[in-house]
């Protein structure tokens, strides 16, 4: 079918809709079904319909041909008129009230109260939208417009408002196709493919979308290994990939640990998919992806074009995840399709855990430098003790802006004395090394810590203001970045890490907007410090014997990736080596 004879529906946002029959008879026939998206279609649906008589009893005014009328009287006139007067009245009531109800009720299936209307025409949509399209047998079916003009990645509320979009179209084509045929599942399992959807690459071929081709690699795309290694293979001899899984780095969370959880389940997924994975880290508030870690693995074929890499349906041959649609692709159906129902409590995770295994092993892989300091930290730490027979314990303490699940302490923080009691138990012997980390500077000098307890690593440390101005006494005019460093007082804060190295102006709206503005080269420096310092802790944590930490720092639930299933969880018999002292919880994949 044509571009320019089909007529495309398009779902966009509109606050103060109002449904009039004139709009709708201008919408074309093939797409009536479908022509409004709405929590509230199937209420204003209805209005379309040819209305039934309100009462059926109102007398009639018109004389009837042929007959003599009755004389009246006056008080029989008065009578007649107060009677259709009330009987209008109260069919308009009904009326009404019945459009409310409707609107209320359908309004309560829905996380949104934003409507949408269908709008008809030739023509694309000139912003990204989910639409509907008539296939070359004439039945509706959904995909995804995304005009060449917004490029790679899009901002995350197009992400986020294409997923809306694509639920109700979904959804709406349906239950039409319920109305005609009983066996249309109600719900979709993560698997499962919508007969509805159509990829954006059929609707190109079909002429329902215009055609795209691949321009390479997206400017932000991170190089992989061969093309770091300066053995890339000639564009041209190389396709473009079948299948594929873009992880967009770009959050609007300054924690590093939560990008890392999804990145490496993203790879694992992509891994289990048979698909091409690509990073991109565009606008990740952290820099650059190669700053911290070594190149991914190579893909040996060519990025999609951008207009077919799309948030969602999971079922789609590109797909993208981002913190705008991670509960798209981990929410709900993932839990559903990986979890173990056979198993209980924590082993039910154990597919979950092994995808971020995989994702782990493949890209938890440090630059050159902080590698060989890891390496050798490590020996330097727990070579000795194990000669001797004894064990390392490492501790992770997360403080700051991160609060405890338990409930005697969500608004406080865990004593030390908890993890030191816990990390004594874990040990069991007499020569033992106790290993912390923390994002607290002042955690490192606690009168609870065990005797003999040292800090994970040296080589990046975060300090306090007073360290600072110790440190730089007689020298803080000179240096104008002192002042912006405030220190790490408490531990980490999303609010620190975001004005590190700035002039102190409040730019919270901004990234709430899930956009942040161009950030000078030595803000930058200072938030790839903190970065690594992070990543280096984590690394020698995770080579020690056993683990301790609280599991609501997503710091904590890594060190169990890094140590393994075997070695952090065990089989259910109590035998593994990590250590949650935050409550009664156990490690968790998804925590949202």
């Amino acid at each position: 079918m044509l571009l320019n004879t089909t007529k495309k529906m398009h779902a966009r946002r509109n606050p103060n809709l109002s449904v009039t029959a004139t709009a709708y008879s201008q919408l074309s026939p093939p797409v009536h079904s479908a022509s409004l998206l709405s929590p509230t279609a199937a209420s204003r649906r209805g209005l379309l319909s040819p209305p039934g008589p309100l009462s059926p009893s109102l007398p009639s005014l018109i004389p009837r041909h042929g007959k003599k009328q009755p004389s009246c009287s006056h008080s029989g006139l008065v009578k007649r008129s107060v009677l259709v007067i009330v009987g209008t009245a109260l069919a308009l009531w009904l009326v009404l009230h019945l459009m409310s109800e409707r609107r209320t009720s359908q309004g309560l299936d829905f996380e949104s109260s934003d409507e949408w209307e269908m709008v008809g025409g030739n023509s694309l949509p000139q912003e990204p939208s989910a639409i509907i399209v008539q296939d070359v047998k004439g039945n509706p079916k959904w995909t995804v417009s995304i005009p060449p003009s917004y490029g790679f990645p899009l901002r995350p509320a197009h992400y986020q408002e294409i997923c809306q979009q694509s639920m109700e179209l979904s959804k709406q084509l349906r239950q039409e196709g319920r109305a005609s045929n009983s066996m249309v599942k109600r719900m979709l399992g993560y698997y499962t493919k919508d007969q509805y959807f159509m990829d954006v690459a059929e609707a190109e071929e079909q002429g329902l979308l215009p055609s795209s081709k691949a321009n390479g690699r997206p400017k932000g795309f991170v190089d992989d290994e061969d093309m770091v290694a300066k053995r890339p293979q000639k564009e041209e001899e190389m396709k473009v990939c079948e299948r594929s899984l873009t992880y967009v780095m770009e959050t609007t969370d300054a924690g590093m640990g939560t990008t890392l959880m999804r990145l490496w389940m993203s790879y694992g997924l992509a891994l289990k998919e048979n698909r091409a994975f690509f990073v991109d880290d565009t606008r990740w508030p952290y820099g650059k992806y190669l700053t911290y870690f070594l190149p991914p693995p190579p893909t040996h074929c060519l990025p999609p074009p951008a207009s077919h890499m799309l948030p969602c349906p999971h079922t789609a041959h590109h797909i993208i995840v981002s913190s705008a649609t991670v509960r798209q692709t981990f929410g709900h159906a993932f839990s559903e399709e990986f979890e173990d129902a056979r198993k209980m409590r924590v082993q039910r995770q154990v597919k979950i855990f092994g995808l971020l295994r995989t994702g782990y092993e493949a890209l938890f892989k440090l630059r050159q430098d902080d590698a060989e300091y890891v390496g050798n930290r490590t020996q330097a730490l727990y070579a000795d003790v194990r000669k001797q027979g004894g064990k390392s314990v490492g501790v992770h303490i997360r403080r700051g802006d991160k609060h405890p699940f338990e409930y005697q302490f969500q608004k406080d923080y865990i004593p030390v004395d908890r993890y030191m009691a816990a990390a004594q138990e874990l040990a069991r012997s007499k020569p033992r090394k106790i290993v912390i980390a923390s994002d607290d500077p002042q955690m490192y000098e606690s009168p609870d810590l065990l005797p003999g307890t040292v800090r994970a690593q040296d080589r990046i440390m975060l300090a306090t203001k007073s360290a600072l101005e110790a440190a730089h006494w007689g020298q803080k005019k000179e240096n104008p970045w002192i002042d912006d460093l405030t220190g790490w007082e408490g531990g980490f804060f999303k609010d620190v890490f975001f004005s590190l190295g700035r002039d102190g102006r409040s730019r919270a709206g901004s990234r709430a907007a899930g956009v942040e503005e161009e950030v000078p080269e030595q803000a930058m420096r200072l938030r790839e410090l903190v970065g690594r310092a992070y990543l280096m802790d984590l690394a020698v944590l995770m080579q020690a014997d056993g683990v301790v930490c609280g599991v609501s720092a997503v710091g904590c639930r890594i060190l169990a990736v890094g140590m393994g299933w075997e070695k952090a969880i065990g089989r259910g018999d109590g035998g593994g080596t990590w250590r949650n002292v935050d409550g009664l919880f156990e490690w968790k994949g998804i925590i949202w």
